[in-house]
């Protein structure tokens, strides 16, 4: 797919989208005029990266407009080299660490072990880090509220059907006006039309159960600590669909780190009955009556040449991944985590984008796809080609 000059989505935005567009296109020709040699994909890649830099750096709507006319001034004054532009004092783009050099696995393996996330943190981000005692199945709550509109109803009608309406993405706050706008429709949380309550309908209600106590009354979780094997590292993604029990594992792709192959890429039948597969988001249209069971997953993935208590897991928001497949493990890099400023984290799509300068989630998402990503952001900030397939002198095949 051909690149589109359009601004980055990013979850706090200095001024209204439309002004960064028009910002985006300045940069755009300005580069251009600079970069006569270069590929027009690779100008709009270039020119989006940078734009997104300096809007996340821009506290305010003043500090934005300022830091883009330097920027635009100092890319004519220093004909292009963007290595001597500053803002407020800081280079607009750090000098990077030379990439391509051959690493030896020991030495990738100590460095991913300083990247593992500390279990007291994983906690506060949603993980769940050990089994719980858990009150009579007698308590299961009669009524859920709706992931989608927050609408309470009862869960043993969850099969009747009725109206959802709710917004498919996320909102976003927008610090020059000062609201949140729903990017699916473009309408503000203040607003008083009818849309603000959503964009999109549904017949059906629909909920996660994210507790511990919730969870389990799917399947009870499992600790890796049980499985015993070799060191290894694996890059994980899941996609997930609303079912009659909540929010269940449909598909689930692992990566091998070293050699980047796909060593698990299944569609999983889950045990509730679908009520939404959420397609636009996890690429399932449909569940084969072939697929494998969750238990039979389970059986396939743990055990010690794949997951196992010594594995490093590679995730991104990585917390819902495990707590759809009911596992609890504590040896995590979570790229989500890594990234993250404060309570704001970056979505895999922009992280991707920032870190790699590839556009991922163009359409449906893809589980593989997005292993990938969160893999080979890990490599590009250890300093690993992402074309390397010798380790130790040994070519992976």
């Amino acid at each position: 797919m051909r690149n589109i000059l359009r601004p980055l989505d990013l979850k706090v935005q200095p001024v209204q989208f439309q002004e960064r567009h028009k910002v985006l296109e300045k940069l755009y020709k300005q580069l251009e005029r600079c970069k006569k040699k270069a590929t027009k994909d690779s100008l709009i890649k270039l020119s989006t990266n940078l734009e997104a830099s300096v809007a996340k750096r821009s506290s305010s709507s003043q500090s934005y407009k300022f830091n883009m006319s330097v920027v635009l001034r100092d890319l004519l004054k220093y004909k292009g080299d963007l290595s001597k532009i500053t803002i407020a004092g800081k280079l607009l783009r750090p000098t990077k660490k030379v990439e391509g050099a051959t690493k030896s696995k020991d030495d990738v393996m100590k460095a991913l072990r300083s990247l593992l996330v500390d279990v007291d943190l994983l906690k506060k981000h949603g993980y769940i880090m050990s089994e719980q005692e858990t009150t009579d199945e007698n308590s299961e709550p009669i009524y859920r509220v709706c992931a989608r509109c927050n609408t309470k109803f009862e869960q043993d009608k969850i099969l009747e059907k009725t109206l959802c309406t709710y917004h498919p993405m996320k909102k976003q706050y927008n610090r020059e006006t000062k609201m949140y706008v729903y990017p699916c429709c473009g309408e503000t949380t203040s607003s008083t039309s009818f849309l603000r309550l959503g964009c999109k309908n549904f017949e059906y209600h629909v909920f996660k159960g994210e507790k511990y106590c919730d969870l389990r009354k799917i399947s009870e979780f499992l600790t890796t600590e049980k499985f015993e094997g070799n060191e290894n590292v694996l890059s994980l993604d899941c996609e997930m669909a609303f079912t009659t029990m909540g929010f269940e594992m449909i598909r689930l792709t692992i990566i091998d780190f070293f050699t980047s192959q796909i060593i698990f890429n299944e569609i999983i039948k889950p045990m509730g009955k679908v009520i939404d597969l959420n397609s636009d988001f996890s690429g399932v249209h449909v569940i084969p009556g072939d697929s494998l069971t969750f238990n039979g997953t389970m059986e396939k993935i743990l055990r010690p040449d794949l997951i196992n208590k010594n594995s490093i897991l590679i995730g991104h928001g990585f917390e819902n991944d495990l707590n759809v497949m009911r596992i609890i493990h504590n040896r995590i890099i979570d790229t989500a985590i890594l990234y993250s400023n404060g309570r704001l984290k970056m979505s895999l799509k922009n992280l991707t984008f920032e870190v790699l300068s590839e556009k991922i989630q163009t359409g449906e998402h893809d589980s593989t796809e997005d292993a990938l990503a969160t893999m080979n952001i890990i490599k590009k900030k250890l300093g690993i080609s992402l074309d390397q397939i010798k380790w130790d002198g040994i070519e992976q095949k």
